[in-house]
């Protein structure tokens, strides 16, 4: 029994050590969700206020997210969507692996309270 709780330990200290790395070679990352609108410029005579088969402006997209308990907005270039696209997915990674790393460590305190 005690040599099973031995391996379950060195199994979780090697999983820990392995997302901590995974935490440590991650890139740049920020939080929020990407979404596209179309807008309506409103001036008289644009082709965005026909009555009949009115054609948007846009697609424009956003970053939309919450820190530090504020709503933040940000107006994102056609540029620079694949870039932002790529540090949101970073960072949901990110939170995955917190995850898991809290989960590990949970279970690696429960481990070592009954081995005593």
């Amino acid at each position: 029994m005690l040599s099973d709780m031995n391996a379950s330990t060195r199994k979780l200290q090697a999983e820990i050590a392995r997302t901590q790395r995974e935490i440590a070679a991650l890139g740049p990352l920020r939080p929020g969700n990407l979404y596209s609108r179309l807008n309506v410029c409103g001036k008289p005579g644009c082709r965005c206020c026909r009555p009949k088969n009115p054609v948007k402006h846009g697609p424009y997209h956003y970053l939309s997210y919450t820190f530090k308990g504020k709503s933040h907005t940000e107006f994102v270039s056609k540029r620079d969507l694949p870039k932002v696209a790529e540090q949101v997915r970073t960072y949901n990674k990110f939170r995955r692996l917190v995850e898991r790393l809290v989960e590990c460590n949970i279970e690696l305190a429960r481990l070592r309270k009954e081995e005593k």
